[in-house]
């Protein structure tokens, strides 16, 4: 794998978890997540990512 997907699979890891932890928070206290954090749009760009990574491990 080249270094771009390396870099691209390390910020997906990175991301999804920092999505989880941003996830349970809010479910644990509804409204201490900033609402300008749509967590909708992230994830979708967390599944655009990962898309992306699979295309280059080929």
């Amino acid at each position: 794998m080249n270094t771009f997907g390396i870099i691209i699979n390390d910020f997906f890891k990175t991301a999804f978890v920092t999505w989880l932890l941003l996830v349970i928070f809010e479910l644990l206290n509804p409204g201490m997540v900033q609402r300008f954090i749509n967590l909708e749009y992230y994830f979708y760009l967390l599944i655009l990512i990962f898309i992306l990574a699979q295309k280059l491990k080929k």
